[in-house]
């Protein structure tokens, strides 16, 4: 048993090397589906990483917003996986938590999963699935450690040192806004598995939990402390809208099934999904099996809160409430929806008739395979098949970041601030250019108000950029409604600290110089005067 579970270790680590070989041997770089992880968190963890380079520098966080994020804003300053990126380049760093997040998913669920089902098989393909469900690898190790605590619960009658520090170590390196539903989750799918658990093992449940949640209560420390004791954020301008019934009834039985609607970037985002994710909840529906029709009912359930949430009632309760209650969701529950699709697979894949079984899992080998190639697909489509001119692949972190580019910028700026027009502002602050904009979940409300003044006659000429920046504005950005007709202002720019712009188009304004207009591959440099 032992070498065949080894087997198929290794056979996991073949298969996920796969996602990491094949964008390199296309594209001499691995390629990240998200380019979402590179425009914030991973440049907030790059600026840690310079902090604790230079000695604890905590004032190097002022390359953010004309110096007004501190240090305590980067959200993962106490996290001990970041240390990675004081230690590696960021790219290095990056991956390596990349690739721990995804064996920690994998054996985390491993270790549940054959402890349900009798087939180590079948075990063996819902921990791979579990890995690749599980989209985002930024926000902490939470999500990927849930299914051993709650396996830790479930099938433990007592804990050793391996398995508090693993309970230590992990709860340590757990976000507590992405994971603010742990517990309740947790405990849910206790009921759902196995409910009398919960009074036969309270006293080791309290243990497990109590620890988990102190250890991330101590590393999101700084978080709690803005939240209680901080300036008022932007959040709460937070505004949402409601949606007309049918057309919400809509959106939510596609994002229920992952349906991708259109042959585009989301349609290679979310084919995986579909391929495996449309049988197990129609297999569900059918179910005589309990847990099965348990585990539906509880994903049909976050559904139904989507579609409350956009109901106007709702929606007028929470734009008129103050602070955290405004800006709390409950969807962030959803979360958790990867090891619940995981656990229908491993209950369908073992109960269900074997030709349902056997389709279950030709499925999820098509889903897998596609899974390990689909962040490849669009750059492999523009670059080899639609043959674009000067293609540039941002999903790598060399097409990204241009660093070469930037690498010109900072010796002409030197420590001065720039704003960038069309352009990812967290770009200039992973090539150590300050700024006075970017992409902040949480930032000063006051800061919101400054920025504001420089954008405002964009604002006024775009509806939709308006209801963007002022119902939510996490991303500061110096929008552009009429790339030939700047309105920008920028002399409240310059207010804000900024001397240089940097601009994927050609700038007509008074109030700016160009610097270099041919220095730069991807866009042009002007001063303020």
């Amino acid at each position: 048993m032992i070498s065949k579970e080894k087997n198929f270790h290794l056979l996991f680590l073949l298969i996920i090397s796969v996602s990491y070989l094949f964008p390199f041997i296309l594209f001499g770089k691995v390629t990240t589906f998200y380019h979402d992880n590179l425009d914030s968190v991973v440049v907030y963890n790059h600026v840690i990483g310079k902090i604790y380079r230079e000695n604890f520098n905590f004032g190097y966080s002022d390359i953010f917003l004309a110096g007004e994020i501190k240090y305590y804003y980067l959200r993962h300053i106490f996290k001990p996986f970041v240390l990675l990126y004081s230690i590696f380049n960021t790219e290095l760093a990056y991956w390596t938590t990349n690739i721990i997040f995804k064996i920690t998913c994998y054996l985390s669920f491993f270790q549940l999963s054959k402890k349900i089902s009798k087939d180590l098989f079948i075990s063996f393909l819902g921990s791979i699935l579990f890995v690749c469900l599980t989209s985002f690898s930024t926000l902490g190790f939470g999500l990927a450690i849930f299914p051993y605590v709650l396996y830790l619960i479930i099938f433990k009658s007592d804990l050793n040192i391996k398995h508090y520090f693993l309970i230590i170590f992990f709860g340590l390196n757990t976000d507590l806004i992405a994971d603010f539903f742990f517990i309740p989750v947790v405990l849910l799918l206790t009921v759902i598995i196995n409910k009398e658990v919960l009074f036969q093992k309270f006293s080791l449940i309290l243990k497990i939990l109590s620890i988990f949640l102190i250890c991330s209560i101590i590393t999101s420390s700084n978080m709690i402390f803005i939240q209680l004791f901080g300036e008022t954020m932007h959040r709460v301008e937070f505004n949402n809208q409601s949606q007309d019934i049918l057309k919400n009834v809509y959106i939510n039985l596609v994002d229920m099934f992952k349906f991708p609607t259109g042959l585009n970037f989301t349609f290679f985002k979310l084919f995986p999904y579909t391929i495996i994710l449309t049988p197990i909840l129609l297999l569900s529906i059918f179910s005589k099996e309990k847990i099965v029709k348990k585990l539906f009912a509880f994903i049909f359930f976050l559904q139904i809160l989507s579609f409350l949430f956009s109901v106007e009632l709702i929606v007028n309760f929470r734009n008129t409430s103050d602070n955290f209650f405004k800006t709390f969701n409950l969807l962030w529950i959803s979360y958790y929806l990867p090891i619940i699709h995981a656990l229908l697979f491993i209950y369908l894949a073992s109960i269900s008739k074997k030709i349902f079984s056997k389709v279950l899992i030709g499925l999820s080998l098509i889903s897998i395979v596609l899974f390990q190639l689909n962040s490849s697909a669009v750059p492999f489509i523009k670059k080899f098949i639609l043959k674009e001119e000067n293609y540039r692949n941002i999903y790598t972190f060399e097409g990204y970041y241009l660093s070469n580019d930037y690498l010109k910028i900072k010796k002409i700026v030197n420590d001065s601030r720039v704003l960038s027009v069309g352009l990812d502002p967290m770009v200039a602050v992973m090539n150590d250019v300050k700024v006075i904009d970017g992409y902040h979940s949480l930032y000063p409300l006051s800061y919101k108000k400054k920025f504001r003044k420089i954008i405002e006659n964009e604002l006024k000429n775009n509806e939709f950029i308006k209801n963007y920046y002022d119902n939510w504005g996490s991303r500061i950005y110096a929008f552009t409604a009429n790339p030939q007709e700047d309105l920008k202002n920028f002399d409240q720019a310059k207010k804000l600290g900024a001397e240089y712009v940097v601009s994927n188009n050609e700038i007509v304004s008074d109030s700016l110089s160009l610097i270099c207009k041919h220095c730069f591959s991807h866009f042009k440099l002007y001063k303020i005067k």
